[in-house]
């Protein structure tokens, strides 16, 4: 265990209501709701999915129709779905720097993955026309773990490669779309996209609690009839309790004050966790580029010695650190000395003595 850790990517549970959710799962068990001990819909309660349709139309652009919605319990689950629907002879790209579990969980299924590198405005599409994909994985609203934000201009670039073969299709990933602090949320590929070839995923998971498996794919209407004929069989792998009482949630308007709340906090939290990088013990001797969305940022450290040897020596002292180059699969010529920075789940209070090993380090260096 580490007294001090920047790396877990956990959610801030301080303004949670746990009197609203207590009510509601209170309320929904107090009627005798037979319904709530079915099997229920293979895609997920549909109540549950127009709920779905309704928030995505209003905070993200999103036009779909409940019958295109797949609950699933975590986006994990949902990448073996997408493996088996889109098949196992298609070639995956994924980010490179990028979250390794979702590269671990293709190949664990035995599928071709590439890596394609991503320069300032997300994943290059030239780089990926010298690759063989047909299935290209993407968070471009908050690019992890470098925070880039895809502009409209690269967007349009990968939707034109994926219209040019029949077979190719985006995995849009909107993990924290949520979390942006600075000007108008970018529209989702999806909502831009007119040739059917986007699969939109998101999470409950960041904006609720890691507890709360509950995820969803919308997939184009040529997919979903592909998915009836294949897959339709899968039951739904959330319990109808949970998707009854998050539909309670975010039908009554507590999900979006929630999710204010939880910008005030992030925002607050981020702005202190900044200060105390930029002013305290390492002031002079790190840099914070980008700091406008999502519950991460970087930190480069202005330090000679090597990622690895940083955090040995930080984990001799109980301090986690996760250094950008973990996230690299092609390791050459990778930046070096770049903290990412998971501030959502940072205890402020450890904070200034973490920071000062980290400084005391860095001097040693």
């Amino acid at each position: 265990p580490f007294a001090y850790d920047f790396s877990p990517n956990a959610v801030d549970m301080s303004v949670f209501p746990f009197g609203t959710w207590r009510k509601i799962t209170k309320d929904i068990l107090s009627g005798d709701r037979k319904e709530l001990f079915a099997l229920g819909e293979p895609r997920g309660d549909a109540e549950f999915r127009k709920t779905i349709c309704r928030y995505l139309h209003s905070s993200r652009g999103v036009n779909a129709s409940p019958e295109q919605i797949i609950v699933g319990a975590g986006t994990e689950l949902l990448y073996h779905l997408l493996i088996q629907l889109l098949g196992r002879d298609k070639c995956y790209a994924v980010e490179d720097p990028g979250y390794s579990k979702i590269a671990a969980i293709y190949e664990s299924n035995q599928v071709q993955v590439q890596y394609v590198g991503i320069d300032e405005a997300g994943l290059s599409a030239a780089q990926l026309r010298r690759h063989l994909a047909q299935v290209v994985h993407i968070s471009p609203t908050h690019h992890y773990p470098t925070g880039t934000v895809m502009p409209i201009g690269r967007r349009q670039e990968l939707l034109r490669w994926a219209a040019e073969q029949p077979e190719r299709y985006i995995l849009e990933d909107d993990y924290d779309s949520e979390f942006r602090f600075v000007g108008r949320p970018i529209p989702s590929l999806y909502s831009t996209d007119e040739n059917e070839r986007v699969v939109y995923l998101n999470t409950f998971s960041k904006t609720i609690a890691p507890s709360i498996r509950i995820s969803y794919m919308i997939l184009p209407p040529k997919l979903l009839e592909r998915y009836r004929e294949k897959l339709g069989f899968y039951a739904c792998t959330v319990s109808g309790f949970e998707q009854y009482t998050l539909a309670k949630f975010l039908e009554q308007g507590y999900f979006e004050r929630h999710l204010g709340r939880m910008r005030n906090r992030y925002r607050q939290k981020r702005d202190q966790v900044i200060t105390a990088f930029l002013q305290g013990p390492l002031a002079g001797r790190v840099k914070i580029p980008g700091q406008d969305a999502g519950l991460h940022f970087l930190a480069e450290l202005q330090t000679s010695l090597p990622d690895d040897v940083l955090q040995h020596r930080a984990a001799e002292r109980g301090l986690r650190l996760a250094m950008l180059s973990d996230y690299y699969h092609d390791k050459k010529g990778v930046r070096q000395h770049t903290l990412v920075v998971n501030y959502s789940g940072l205890n402020l209070q450890h904070l200034p003595r973490a920071l000062e090993y980290l400084a005391d380090i860095i001097k040693e260096g």
